[in-house]
């Protein structure tokens, strides 16, 4: 299987692409961080207070989420979402990793995003059990955005030997 350009690989570009795509995985990294803080004081991150949350709550006076409010937040999430995990796939498949860790990390993060996309609702009209639903695709979006930062940022910064040996004929 031939994957983007085989000749361009993260290790061999100069120090102004590798800093570019170090900003843009710091920038991602920042606002994973952000996302998880921000999880935990809405829900504490705990399957009751993710029920509740969404569910709503007689001891919080919470009401639960209407639909407008699940509506508009998976439209938001069902745009973003997607898009950020493209990006950071098609920056793991610009290293060296063996093809079954791209294939399982790529498989990993849009099944989470695709569980913590429909997970909302099913917790909402149909049971708070699927507050596990959620959080599975929590853990499986945690795990790959691990290793599609990881792996890259060891490549364009640890590695010192490049793939392509400069002035080799292609």
């Amino acid at each position: 299987m031939r994957n983007f350009n085989t000749r361009f690989r993260l290790r061999d570009t100069d120090r102004q692409i590798r800093l570019v795509y170090t900003w843009f995985l710091l920038l991602m990294l920042v606002g994973f961080m952000f996302t998880f803080f921000w999880a935990h004081s809405m829900t504490e991150l705990t399957p009751r207070g993710i029920a509740e949350h969404y569910r709503g709550s007689d001891a919080t006076f919470g009401e639960p989420m209407s639909f407008g409010q699940l509506a508009e937040t998976t439209h938001f999430h069902l745009f973003t979402m997607p898009v950020v995990f493209l990006i950071m796939v098609h920056v793991l498949y610009l290293t060296m990793a063996s093809p079954l860790i791209k294939s399982m990390t790529t498989w990993a993060a849009f099944l989470g995003v695709c569980l913590d996309l429909a997970s909302p609702w099913l917790i909402t009209y149909v049971s708070p059990v699927f507050v596990l639903t959620m959080l599975t695709g929590d853990v499986l979006m945690i795990l790959s955005f691990v290793i599609m930062f990881i792996i890259p940022m060891y490549e364009m910064w640890i590695v010192k030997q490049p793939f392509i040996m400069r002035g080799e004929a292609k």
